[in-house]
């Protein structure tokens, strides 16, 4: 006999095996159970969730001999005919290969014929989304009154190319993606009835490599199986998927910790000689470090067994949440940048000898705030002032007395800059120091405005001309801004004007058209040649 993969074999065949679908099984048995069973239905959801397997199980419940049951037997000639798909009265169809409206028109006439040998016909539409637009308009009709006992089951991943007229006349039933522990349950019994020896992080990491889809979990502990026989280890595991163990992303958080450019740029190499693809890398890295992340938080992770725990928690303790997130940042930003580079691998050196320094990155993060803030004289942070200890052997003085003998605190004393007078003199004098105060809130604002001409000034106005519309369009934009700085500094509400420059219109060059005399006094050769032509000029 043929080998059956793990995805074949491993089936669900009945409503308790669908995993983590309990808010739709739950309520189609409940439909089943009490004779409220619809005429259309509609499963969405990712790929490998169970949509179609579920839409088998209810078409074995239906058809049982014992049906309609939320319990099918499994065992009589309907559900074993259904399981195996060749069922007379369960039409299974690829919406990918029947996507027009003559397809359609033939299924319409099979629904005139009754079910051969079971209570309903079931007509289980796979990838429905695929049909054509006039496809789903010929269904409407059949799928809003269809004859008795038919019932159709659609399924698909991308429910919004699913037109609405065919969504209302459903029941629709959204899948979930399938939680890791719910996948490693699942692979851990299945390699206990197939006596396989497998370990926990093996398990967790083909259940994080599924995405949330049962049936490429499966598929992807087939492939592991055939590499590793009956004893799989977590070595052989990352071998077959070319995955990075967590201890190198370790290594690398604590090369980066100890500032060890040197040792980190040969251990990228070492990486790169192994045949690893940089962009997996770089994605495994930020997966890495959004574990750590969350485990600084203190958010508890699914996705993660106990054993690996450990090594996460030390880069955690190790690192700032301000560390760890620039660190992420800078690896995303690379491998943005990979994409367009034509040396990639350069890239990936440079952040690493960066982040080999993110200390001195801090510190200067650090000083620029503390500047913010008021300023260090010579530019290190200010000691941190300490409070003289209480002599124990003094007595200590009451309070009243205290209040009555120190001397009030001095005020702090505000410095209020001084407001210059507006006049043409201290505008000019004080053009520089305007325009760098723009800069700071526009630095295109400020070059346009060094390319101003002052016209003049009013009582509250301050008339400035362009050479460029673009220029005078710019100014408008931030009008208010600029307004509000000059305002600020001249002490009084001040308006500006802007003008453009007016200029000179081109001079009209003169064309002088010559006669032909003068063409052949200027050109011997024309001449000789129009006394033998008898040429002349029209």
């Amino acid at each position: 006999m043929s080998y059956i993969v793990l995805a074949r074999k491993y089936r669900p065949q009945n409503f308790t095996e669908v995993y983590a679908q309990d808010h739709v099984t739950k309520i189609l048995q409940s439909a089943i159970a009490s004779g409220r069973i619809a005429h259309a239905y509609l499963f969405t959801g990712p790929r490998g969730v169970g949509k179609t397997s579920l839409a088998r199980i209810m078409a074995k419940s239906l058809n049982c001999v014992q049906g309609p049951t939320t319990q099918p037997c499994n065992v009589c000639t309907n559900c074993t005919e259904i399981t195996a798909g060749v069922s007379p009265d369960v039409i299974e169809i690829d919406g990918a290969s029947n996507t027009g409206v003559d397809d359609i028109r033939e299924l319409q006439r099979e629904l005139m014929y009754a079910a051969s040998g079971a209570k309903y016909k079931i007509y289980i539409i796979d990838e429905v989304h695929m049909l054509s637009k006039n496809a789903f308009n010929a269904l409407l009709k059949t799928l809003e009154e269809p004859p008795e006992n038919v019932i159709f089951i659609f399924a698909t991943t991308e429910p919004h190319k699913v037109i609405p007229t065919i969504i209302s006349r459903c029941q629709r039933y959204d899948f979930k993606r399938i939680p890791i522990d719910a996948i490693v349950q699942r692979l851990r019994d299945i390699c206990v009835q197939e006596q396989i020896t497998i370990d926990e992080e093996s398990l967790y990491l083909i259940a994080r490599k599924a995405d949330g889809g049962m049936r490429d979990a499966l598929s992807l502990m087939d492939q592991t199986i055939s590499y590793c026989m009956n004893d799989i280890s977590i070595e052989q595991v990352r071998q077959i998927f070319g995955m990075i163990p967590n201890q190198v992303y370790h290594d690398f958080m604590q090369m980066i910790k100890g500032k060890d450019a040197n040792s980190l740029i040969t251990r990228l190499h070492q990486i790169f000689e192994e045949g690893i693809d940089l962009q997996e890398f770089i994605a495994n890295m930020l997966e890495y470090l959004r574990i750590v992340i969350m485990r600084k938080l203190g958010v508890q992770l699914k996705d993660i067994s106990k054993d690996e725990l450990p090594v996460f928690d030390e880069i955690a303790a190790s690192f700032s949440q301000a560390d760890l997130m620039y660190i992420m940042n800078q690896l995303m930003q690379t491998r943005s940048d990979i994409r367009i580079s034509h040396n990639p691998y350069l890239l990936i050196e440079a952040t690493m000898i960066k982040l080999a320094h993110i200390d001195e990155i801090t510190d200067i993060a650090a000083l620029i705030q503390g500047l913010k803030l008021g300023g260090f004289g010579s530019g290190s942070p200010a000691p941190a002032r300490t409070a003289p200890k209480p002599n124990p052997t003094m007595p200590k003085a009451p309070i009243y007395q205290a209040a009555a003998t120190m001397p009030p605190a001095p005020k702090a004393v505000e410095k209020e800059e001084l407001k210059l007078e507006f006049n043409l003199e201290n505008l000019k004098q004080h053009w520089p120091n305007l325009i760098a105060k723009v800069k700071k809130v526009s630095a295109v604002s400020g070059l346009i405005l060094e390319s101003a001409k002052i016209l003049g000034i009013s009582e509250n106005a301050l008339n400035l001309e362009f050479d460029s519309p673009t220029k005078i369009s710019n100014a408008k934009t931030n009008a208010e801004r600029l307004e509000k700085i000059f305002s600020d500094v001249f002490g009084r509400a001040i308006r500006l004007n802007f003008d453009l420059e007016a200029k000179e219109p081109p001079t009209k060059v003169e064309i002088k058209r010559k006669t032909f005399d003068e063409i052949k006094a200027e050109n011997p050769e024309i001449a000789r040649f129009a006394e033998d032509t008898q040429a002349r000029l029209l």
